[in-house]
């Protein structure tokens, strides 16, 4: 590792000005890195009442790191830097490469931001309810463009440093950083080019949607479209940090002011996520549940909604029937711009079909589609064989070729399923068991028949409660930690309740009796008598008719959600016997 230089020193002008004079006397080739581009790391320690260490970072590059720490040290309380000083010990990691150049410095900076943030060393997710400042003070990131040896620099360099900083103790162990909720939505990521170019479209749109707005007219409203994992979240989240870091002026009448940006999820898991992520960035309170969103009645000028196809639009006693309006009717009432994160093929629940009004302002809104999957880190063949299944076309039920970095794996026994993702949760983090919903569950209701939680049997023995009831479980949730990285949810099952939005490194599906072999088509089937879901089975309220068509479709959708949150995984076991024969069949062929 000759190539890589890492100092640490104290955050003053003395140990600015120590660090200096130890290449005083050094010829000019030797001064590797004072004269070299570099990345630094500001952090700041210091010790909670409750006598754990809060520690707090910011992150920056620069071509002279003597000079740019001596600006910092003068640049007074604005300085991000600098609002780190006085909470504690403060001291600056000094990072060279001998690879470095400006664009390779501005990419590894960013991703410093991106990693750090869902380190949780740097005031982790246990700390969401304190009362204190960021785990991460750095402003607006830097999307960076392809460039020369990018690859190289993302492949080898940054792990290479960062391995190197874990060894000194200074971060968490790359594995424990990416099974991290914040990082799989941090808003720091590098943007692919297909991302970066559709970011940039809709920034674009939003100013312009907000200036010809200024007078109460129209709600504009954006759209970002895709498949589960093709990246929407990822820039949803990139597009919230650069609104909030850098509003945009506006003229309001008589006056200028910044324009401000706020977020809406219904989805509760991701809720925490984002709320998360927005309190370790110091970013306030603007991130909302769509009641509260609505009964705040205050008008922003930007509102991102994340899973907007979860929006609801009956009241379903929510809401004083003379007051209530469809949730993306009364958010339009309340924002100039609505972008909406919207995928037709993950709507679960009846109660987000569309009047006709809305589903034509939804069905014509401008934006971007994205199309790359960048979740399953498999082939190109791999992830068109899942889409075939999880969207039940025909002749899709046939054997997936090999994959080495993807594994896809049919089991005759639940119980077997469950060892195997406990072991590899073990390895690896992050593994989890789900299923469709085909066996009774219900929220603060007792269950029947002597049993303490609402449970899940297997026709071969296997028996697990249904999610969120583990009294562990409940009391991370409380803390607002999501449900896939609570330790003791390895002992329960998911749902898409729980699951949908996220990312897990392997999933165990467990596809219940309402999910058959469609022998005809030779692929995924439905029952619908099967299914226990009270939400996919209603008639909902807004839509102008309603069959069993649509019934299917809500629970072909759930099998899709369910079955496209493993990384580098998914094991399957189907409860309907037909089923699980013609898939272990399959799995013969493959060995």
């Amino acid at each position: 590792m000759t190539d890589l230089y890492i100092e640490t020193v104290p955050y003053t002008e003395q140990g600015i000005k120590n660090f200096e004079h130890e290449f005083d006397l050094k010829p000019k080739e030797e001064r590797f890195p004072i004269d070299f581009p570099t990345v630094y790391i500001g952090e700041s320690i210091k010790r909670n009442i409750n006598y754990s260490d809060q520690i707090e970072a910011y992150v920056g590059e620069t071509n002279w790191i003597v000079q740019r720490t001596r600006e910092h040290l003068k640049g007074g309380e604005n300085d991000k830097l600098n609002q780190l000083k006085g909470k504690g010990d403060m001291s600056l990691h000094i990072i060279a490469h001998k690879k470095f150049n400006k664009s390779a410095t501005l990419l590894i900076e960013q991703t410093f931001m991106n990693y750090l943030l869902g380190d949780p060393k740097f005031t982790g997710i246990d700390d969401i309810n304190e009362e204190e400042v960021s785990g991460l003070n750095n402003g607006r990131s830097n999307d960076q463009p392809d460039f020369f040896d990018r690859e190289i620099y993302e492949t080898k360099v940054f792990p290479d440093i960062w391995k190197e900083l874990h060894k000194r103790g200074i971060v968490s162990s790359l594995s424990t950083v990416k099974n991290s909720p914040l990082f799989a939505n941090s808003p720091f990521k590098n943007l692919s080019n297909e991302q970066l170019k559709a970011k940039r479209l809709i920034m674009d749109r939003i100013q312009s949607g907000v200036m010809e707005n200024n007078e109460a007219l129209k709600t504009k409203i954006l759209k970002v479209s895709g498949a589960a994992g093709t990246g929407k979240t990822v820039l949803l989240s990139s597009l919230f940090r650069d609104l909030y870091d850098h509003p945009f002026l506006i003229n309001d009448g008589k006056f200028s002011r910044k324009s401000n940006v706020a977020m809406i999820v219904r989805h509760q898991q991701q809720l925490k996520t984002y709320k998360q992520i927005a309190k370790k960035t110091n970013m306030g309170n603007i991130v909302f549940d769509v009641p509260k969103f609505i009964s705040n009645g205050k008008r922003f000028d930007v509102v991102l909604v994340d899973e907007a196809h979860l929006l609801w639009t009956g009241n379903y006693g929510r809401v004083n029937g003379e007051k209530w309006l469809p949730d993306l009717e009364a958010i339009m009432n309340l924002a100039k711009v609505v972008v909406l994160i919207y995928d037709q093929n993950q709507i679960v629940s009846s109660r987000g079909y569309l009047p006709e009004n809305l589903r034509w302002i939804v069905e014509t809104a401008d934006g971007v589609n994205l199309d790359k999957q960048w979740r399953i880190d498999a082939t190109e063949d791999t992830k068109q064989y899942i889409w075939n299944l999880t969207h039940f076309r025909k002749n899709s039920l046939v054997s997936p070729a090999f994959d080495e970095n993807y594994h896809i794996r049919f089991f005759a026994s639940g119980r077997e399923m469950f060892d195997e993702i406990k072991h590899r949760n073990e390895e690896f983090g992050l593994s989890r068991i789900v299923s469709t919903y085909d066996w009774k569950y219900s929220q603060g209701s007792d269950p029947k028949n002597g049993d303490k939680y609402w449970m899940i049997r297997t026709a071969d023995g296997l028996e697990l409660p249904w999610n969120l009831q583990l009294p562990d479980v409940n009391k991370q949730q409380k803390k607002s930690i999501p449900w896939q990285v609570i330790p003791e949810s390895i002992n329960e099952v998911g749902s898409n309740f729980t699951i949908q939005g996220s990312d897990l490194n392997y999933v165990g599906v467990i596809l219940g009796p309402s999910v058959i072999w469609d022998e005809e088509n030779n692929s995924l089937g439905i029952d619908p008598s099967k299914s226990q879901d009270p939400e996919a089975n209603m008639k909902p309220s807004a839509a102008l008719s309603w069959s069993d068509n649509d019934r299917i479709n809500n629970l072909k959708h759930i099998v899709n959600v369910l079955m496209t949150r493993g990384v580098h995984g998914i094991y399957i076991y189907a409860e309907d016997k037909k089923l699980r024969d013609k898939l272990m069949e399959l799995g013969t062929e493959m060995s």
